[in-house]
């Protein structure tokens, strides 16, 4: 059993992030996931947690941002990060098999010269995109899928009768059936409200917390 702070998009917020991390360190957090976008001034508040990357598209177009010292580190993030029955990436589950890591992501947008959205849609905006996203979770097996990159915290479903539904937290059961799309909102730049958003997963309840901490103390 585990319980994860699947967190995204900080954009070099480090104050944010730092904000977030208290209050997760509060929970007795397990593991922490981190789904890109993350920027070089936030990454030092990560080093002596126990932490897994993915990079995001700001990784890949701003690697060099970064202390020189940390680029190959940073080069090897993977694309996604996998548990058993679910899936994290930054965009979405749908990507190149080339792409193994964010190098070999640089080398595939030198040689395919792809559109930044092709490689890195909205699940929050592009229709096609959602269902794709439905259908790679159907085809692995996996209930549920966690992203960023939207900056929006929102949890879309396909139940068995292929009814889709948007979801409220802040508790969310992840059902055996149901395909599952987690959008965890962003750190730095939230788009939904005045807060900073991530959140938990229980991997043995298999149950969500939508979180939305308050960017200022009161």
């Amino acid at each position: 059993m585990s319980l994860y702070a699947i967190f995204s998009d900080v954009h070099n917020r480090a104050d944010r992030l730092e904000r977030a991390l208290a209050y997760l360190e509060s929970r007795g957090v397990d593991l922490y996931l981190q789904l890109g976008d993350l920027g070089p001034k936030p990454l030092p508040l990560l080093d002596a947690l126990p932490v897994r990357h993915v990079f995001g598209n700001w990784e890949v177009s701003q690697l060099h941002r970064f202390p020189p010292e940390r680029q190959a580190e940073i080069a090897a993030w993977p694309a996604q990060w996998a548990g058993e029955g679910w899936l994290a990436a930054h965009a979405s589950p749908v990507f190149p098999r080339e792409c193994t890591d964010l190098a070999a992501t640089q080398r595939y947008m030198a040689e395919h010269h792809p559109r930044w959205m092709q490689l890195f849609p909205s699940l929050l905006h592009n229709e096609k995109a959602i269902w794709d996203a439905f259908a790679a979770l159907a085809e692995q097996g996996r209930r549920v899928f966690f992203h960023g990159h939207t900056h929006v915290q929102a949890v879309q479903q396909l139940d068995p009768d292929n009814r889709y539904r948007r979801l409220t937290g802040p508790l969310i059961h992840l059902y055996p059936q149901a395909l599952t799309l987690v959008g965890v909102g962003s750190v730095g730049v939230p788009r939904d409200g005045n807060a900073i958003r991530c959140v938990l997963f229980d991997d043995q309840t298999w149950q969500v917390e939508l979180l939305g901490i308050p960017l200022f103390r009161k």
